[in-house]
């Protein structure tokens, strides 16, 4: 597992091969082969990519995940999310479009079709079926 401590800044692409923790600030892409989260101290202007994207801090950009993307508590996004499964827990703030992937036999995202148009604040979504 790798970590990005509170006070570390990251401009650019990032590859992780395995799980990773955000908990600076990072400006770009995340790539992770397993779980990608964001700690309730991140700060991401980035696009991500992973199986399993959890975020607890604040994300601006779009997430792509081919297993599921949980929004905590704490959370704040601003972006377009992609992924099979959503898990918004109750007052996380997520503003952007939502489209509903469903995962192949092997894990990556397969056909597309729309979970809704438009989510604001203050819905109350526990997961896209």
């Amino acid at each position: 597992m790798a970590f990005l401590s509170e006070g570390s800044e990251v401009v650019g692409t990032c590859n992780f091969n395995g799980s990773v923790v955000v908990s600076g600030r990072v400006k770009g892409e995340i790539h992770a082969t397993a779980t990608l989260t964001v700690g309730r101290a991140g700060r991401v202007e980035a696009r991500l990519h992973a199986p399993v994207v959890i975020v607890e801090g604040e994300v601006v950009g779009s997430i792509v995940a081919t297993e599921r993307i949980e929004l905590r508590e704490q959370a704040r996004v601003s972006g377009d999310l992609e992924t099979p499964a959503l898990i918004i827990e109750e007052n996380a703030v997520f503003e952007g479009q939502t489209k509903r992937v469903r995962a192949s036999r092997n894990g990556a995202a397969g056909d597309t079709r729309p979970v809704d148009d438009r989510v604001r604040r203050g819905l109350d979504l526990i997961s896209a079926t």
